[in-house]
């Protein structure tokens, strides 16, 4: 089928289930279990898609159907998840039927997880698919060379929701002493199990653009705000993550807030486009720069001792080295991070005393002349600053 005739197919499909279903069509569930098992399967993911995602914002008394539809689809479908993740070498069709899934399992637990789920056994079947698509590296072959349409490739897709349903599931379970029902803390324990694969993996993602490699913006985000969180919680994601926290912070994290080349060719081609992209991307809360900052600042407020003062002496560190080079050599890229980190610890540091007094040194010395640079995103990034602080 034509890409364009399956859109509008599918627009009328979702009219059709908003004003029909369960009432007017009582006999659409039977239909997808049967094209679940008729091999035709992006029909009927499709339709389910649109199906659960009707009643993912409804309050609990109008979710009543969406129970129903769990129990008698999710069975087929975990069993085409698990064929399709087993696949050697899978085309780009297999990628857009497991995001299908993917969608499927974020509406039906976006505000509450269906009690089939509860049993234990069958969410580790699903965890045990979703940690496979996590752990697994995107293929090489076949990605877009164009960064607007790889970062929409099918795989990464894939890869983007399979983060954004471990993070919903850490943000709602991920700590076990705010939950109250004894379902929810059984839940929460398992879920709990699989903290360290799933921080282990984020890690190697993270590498992946350490070491000069690719990742989409959105899926950088979503790693760090699972990163952010575990350090919010200081649970045992955390004291995994400490042993590596220096390669994090310093290597991965502080080049995220660095400018960049991408940013020089826009400063470069239309200055005015780059201060209004930059100033909206601070408060954008998908962006990788927003995210790093967001790391930041969390991992002072709540792991200050020692990681201050360690952050503060690398950023010190920064100021030296450009000062000293010739202006041919100059660190400019890192110095607007620098300044940016000035503003992401700004608070902390102010709420110290033993900080207060060198933050006004540090402003004196190595801010305020970037008022007067010769460069001209260093003039912006430090305007930036004070209009943010």
């Amino acid at each position: 089928m034509f890409a364009s005739h399956r859109v509008q197919l599918g627009e009328c499909m979702k009219t059709i289930i908003q004003y029909d279903y369960p009432e007017q069509w009582p006999g659409l569930l039977d239909w997808i279990k049967h094209k679940l098992s008729d091999q035709q399967i992006f029909a009927a993911l499709y339709v389910l898609r649109v199906l659960s995602r009707k009643y993912k914002l409804k309050s609990d008394e109008e979710r009543t159907p969406l129970h129903l539809i769990v129990d008698e689809t999710f069975p087929l479908v975990l069993n085409k998840f698990t064929k399709l993740v087993q696949i050697v070498n899978p085309a780009i069709e297999v990628a857009d039927l497991i995001k299908l899934i993917c969608k499927i399992f974020w509406s039906s637990i976006y505000l509450e997880i269906p009690q089939k789920l509860f049993d234990l056994n069958i969410f580790s079947e699903w965890m045990f698919r979703f940690l496979n698509l996590l752990e697994r590296p995107v293929p090489l072959e076949g990605q877009p060379s164009d960064l607007d349409l790889r970062k929409s490739w099918g795989w990464w897709t894939v890869k983007k929701w399979t983060i954004q349903i471990l993070n919903h599931l850490y943000t709602r379970f991920g700590d076990v002493k705010l939950l109250n029902k004894p379902e929810n803390k059984a839940f929460a324990q398992k879920f709990q199990s699989y903290g360290g694969k799933i921080l282990e993996c984020h890690l190697q993602s993270l590498n992946i653009i350490r070491t000069g490699g690719y990742l989409p913006d959105r899926v950088i985000n979503l790693v760090l705000q699972y990163i952010n969180s575990s350090i919010s919680k200081n649970d045992m994601n955390h004291q995994l993550l400490e042993p590596q926290l220096d390669i994090v912070l310093f290597e991965i994290v502080f080049p995220l807030m660095c400018f960049n080349d991408n940013d020089h060719k826009l400063w470069t081609e239309d200055p005015r486009e780059y201060v209004r992209k930059g100033y909206g991307e601070l408060r954008h809360i998908y962006s990788p720069r927003t995210s790093a900052m967001d790391f930041v600042n969390e991992l002072v407020r709540k792991h200050g001792k020692g990681n201050l003062q360690k952050f503060i002496q690398f950023i010190k560190e920064i100021f030296r080295r450009y000062d000293e080079a010739p202006v041919e050599l100059k660190p400019c890229y890192q110095k607007d991070g620098a300044l940016l980190a000035i503003g992401a610890v700004s608070d902390k540091l102010m709420q110290s005393e033993s900080y207060k007094s060198g933050l006004e040194s540090m402003l004196v010395r190595h801010v305020l002349p970037d008022f007067s640079s010769h460069v001209g995103h260093l003039r912006e990034k430090v305007t930036l600053l004070f209009q943010l602080n």
